[in-house]
């Protein structure tokens, strides 16, 4: 290993033991396959204990050509297909309460196939682990469900479901206070629940996963460089008066890259 990269893994290692689920990329690469303490998470969330996933993927991406695409935290899937969309929120930026919305009804485009029915449509339930308290009511988590006024209020259950989990919630009697203190654990020996310790246990020591989360790590900043640039040839070709040649040159996409990019470009 060079010096460059020896310091370059030192600075790693630094950012590895300051992770805590509650920060996404974290979370992300915990989570992805493993449908164990996804299902573990869950069960606790929805207060559930006949709920097996079957899937679990993370960082999944909704591309759209014309409008806004998404990229969720985590996916699940569970043993009779409803889906879940697992999404941490650090800070009140991006808390809008339409966000929920959007991520649920992007995730409803692609679930109903051609020819089939409405009534087909799986639940989809969009959960934020906030670190802060969305509502300051100091509850474990909020709810939020359809009902109809002029009928007392009664449940209209069109299968979409969103549910805010409060982070600052530490009641560790109650199961989600004792998940959310978890979520903030650094240390494995501080997690109360075994599925989390083993997990933070496994991806912050050397002999475990520590060496796939420094190259997660790199990929993630190699990531976010090529979004910078995705976002960079974007605005050159709005602008219509630069060559592809030229936005490659620029923004360091290969020209192929920058071709696809023109041509799924709203006319």
């Amino acid at each position: 290993m060079t010096p460059e990269e020896q310091k370059r893994y030192a600075k790693y290692l630094k950012i590895i033991d300051d992770f805590r689920l509650m920060d996404d990329d974290f979370m992300s690469i915990v989570f992805n396959d493993d449908t164990e303490v996804v299902g573990y998470v869950l069960r606790i969330i929805l207060e559930r204990d006949d709920l097996d996933v079957v899937s679990a993927k993370s960082q999944v991406e909704y591309h759209s050509a014309t409008k806004r695409s998404i990229r969720l935290d985590v996916k699940a899937v569970d043993h009779t297909g409803k889906v879940y969309d697992i999404e941490i929120q650090r800070s009140d930026k991006g808390a809008d309460d339409r966000r929920a919305r959007y991520h649920g009804s992007v995730i409803d485009s692609g679930l109903l196939e051609k020819g089939r029915e409405f009534r087909e449509l799986v639940d989809v339930y969009v959960i934020f682990i906030d670190e802060f308290d969305k509502f300051s009511a100091g509850k474990p988590m909020y709810h939020i469900d359809k009902c109809v006024r002029e009928l007392e209020n009664a449940p209209y259950d069109d299968g979409a479901h969103i549910i805010y989990v409060n982070g600052t919630y530490r009641n560790t009697d109650d199961p989600v206070g004792r998940l959310m203190h978890d979520f903030s654990c650094k240390s494995a020996d501080e997690a109360l629940c075994p599925v989390i310790a083993d997990r933070i246990r496994y991806y912050k020591e050397p002999e475990g996963g520590k060496r796939n989360m420094c190259r997660a790590i790199e990929d993630l900043i190699r990531d976010e460089r090529h979004d910078k640039a995705v976002e960079v040839a974007t605005i050159m070709l709005n602008l219509k008066k630069y060559p592809l040649e030229e936005i490659s040159q620029i923004s360091e996409l290969p020209i192929e890259e920058v071709k696809t990019l023109a041509q799924n470009q709203p006319a």
